[in-house]
């Protein structure tokens, strides 16, 4: 290849990169933690609810109470067969808006009247900190947040590419290069190569589904409103539905049991475990019940069984029996969540966000050294340095402090609030952080923020102890548990690294005080002992 060319795609890629890389870490960092989110569900609940479950109604009775006092429930609801059970519906306003509704069994009082309960929504904050960084939908058509991590990973994909181009004459001798002789930075550089190389393809399936899942809202959009017209969307919602709306006549039937639902779905799919059930049209005889689920061996392992009223099996959705759209789409949720092979592959793909959120954090740092050593010490390089600083140890300190909040404040006078301050703590934490960063020295508030960041992922299991003793051990408690206390040796261990580069070579000079143009600054002795203190 000729140098010129080379030098484009070496650009390229770094740009790319540097655009990409803040926004990724973000995803891959809470993706990380998402990758557990049905046990975060079962953990951020408190220990005194959990034990109120155990006397709480039976599912077929909160669905009776639920249809009866909403009944807008009946057009289309959601129910989770768990221990205590709960059920899903949009209940409208009266200013035409409205929004989704919960109900478990727990919130019915003695009299059957429904009260809610505060919540706990840690589980859902990092999945939408993961793949849409927790920005609101607004009410518009598309998902803002979703649609722009689509574009990244459209962005991530041209990365990757154009990072393969760069890499693969070189690939066999860079993948053995992990040794600094003298030289920490090259070190640096090595093994931030090395986890590239390594972690290649979890890269290439994360951007090619992310793409996938993120933009096609985008992309059917502007295909509809340019190329097909306003029937595209109708042939959209009829291709990715498991079954036709509901064209209600008003006659109304006596529904089943939803045992008998769940039995006759069984039958029909034995192999099958139910995870959640869908009901259109509840008590319409033109309503039907979707019966999802999953089976085990699959890749696309995602299936549907669904029921008419009267308990005709209508459709069954599953592997080798399924439409191509379902064909395609099963497998790339699968492979961008890792649900699919079990505890072993969950953790994997633990692991591998971990790997990526320090890829795309030590990329960017390697960059404003690069750049600064090739046309001087800037303010852009500087800027960008102490942002990524920010930013990264911004969120995460900010997920630890949601992780404190959801255990601590619902045993506090303030328990109704939980679920906002889970959000809020997190948010300030970015911001109070980023603005620190940009002002405060990166060497001193990098030692500083290594420090702080594992002892808050080793307080969340101390506090669930103080605070619910023995039950830390139980099941999903043990499990994201063991989950922070690995959060937390990452961050000591990335903290040791730093503290040893500090200690043995001399930082950049951006890394030291306020940088001007061409005006390199060297550390001074008691700066070195300032980064390496902490």
């Amino acid at each position: 290849m000729k140098a010129a060319r080379l030098r484009r795609f070496i650009d390229l890629h770094a740009w790319l990169g540097m655009v990409s890389g803040l926004i990724l870490f973000v995803a891959f960092f809470a993706g990380a933690i998402n990758v557990f989110h049905h046990e975060l569900h079962h953990w951020q609940t408190p220990q005194a609810t959990a034990q109120a479950s155990q006397q709480a109604i039976d599912g077929q009775a909160l669905l009776t109470r639920v249809t009866e006092q909403y009944p807008d429930a009946r057009t289309r609801l959601f129910f989770l067969p768990e221990e205590d059970p709960a059920v899903m519906w949009f209940q409208t306003s009266e200013t035409g808006g409205g929004e989704w509704l919960t109900a478990h069994a727990t919130d019915f009082d003695t009299g059957g009247e429904y009260v809610e309960q505060p919540r706990s929504a840690l589980a859902d904050f990092i999945n939408q900190l993961h793949y849409q960084l927790a920005i609101p939908s607004g009410g518009l058509p598309i998902n803002l947040g979703m649609t722009f991590m689509g574009l990244i990973s459209i962005l991530y994909g041209a990365a990757l590419f154009t990072g393969l181009v760069i890499h693969w004459p070189k690939l066999s001798k860079e993948f053995f290069a992990l040794k600094h002789e003298g030289n920490l930075r090259r070190y640096w550089k090595n093994m931030h190569n090395l986890v590239g190389v390594i972690s290649f393809p979890f890269h290439l399936i994360m951007s090619v589904t992310g793409a996938a899942m993120g933009a096609f809202t985008l992309v059917a959009v502007v295909l509809g409103t340019l190329v097909f017209g306003p029937q595209l969307r109708g042939v959209i919602e009829e291709e990715i539905a498991v079954w036709p709306p509901v064209q209600s006549e008003g006659e109304r039937v006596a529904m089943a049991p939803i045992a008998d639902y769940l039995s006759a779905a069984g039958e029909a799919l034995p192999e099958m475990s139910v995870d959640w059930v869908e009901i259109r049209g509840y008590g319409d005889a033109a309503g039907w019940v979707d019966v999802a689920g999953s089976v085990p061996g699959y890749v696309g392992h995602h299936v549907h069984v669904v029921l008419g009223s009267t308990m005709a099996t209508l459709s069954v959705i599953a592997p080798g029996q399924r439409s191509l759209n379902f064909d395609t789409f099963s497998p790339v949720y699968s492979l961008h969540f890792g649900d699919y092979g079990g505890m072993l592959v969950k953790w994997l793909y633990f692991a591998m966000g971990l790997l990526g959120a320090l890829l795309f954090v030590s990329g960017n740092v390697l960059w404003c050294e690069r750049r600064s050593d090739r046309q001087g010490p800037s303010r852009a390089s500087a800027f960008l340095l102490r942002l990524t600083l920010g930013l990264c140890f911004g969120v995460v300190i900010g997920v630890a402090f949601s992780f404190l909040v959801s255990k601590g404040l619902p045993y506090t006078p303030w328990a109704a609030w939980v679920a906002t301050v889970e959000r809020a703590v997190c948010g300030g934490a970015i911001l109070l952080l980023v603005l620190r960063s940009l002002r405060a020295s990166p060497l001193r508030f990098s030692g500083q923020m290594l420090a702080a960041a594992p002892l808050c992922y080793l307080a969340v299991p101390v506090l669930q102890v103080a605070l619910e003793g023995e039950h830390v051990l139980d099941g999903d408690n043990l499990l994201i548990n063991g989950l922070l206390l690995v959060v937390a040796l990452s961050l000591w261990v990335v903290r040791r690294q730093f503290r040893k580069r500090v200690r043995l070579a001399e930082p950049h000079p951006l890394w030291v005080g306020k940088v001007t143009e061409g005006q390199p600054k060297h550390l001074t002795e008691t700066e070195r002992e300032a980064g390496s203190a902490y």
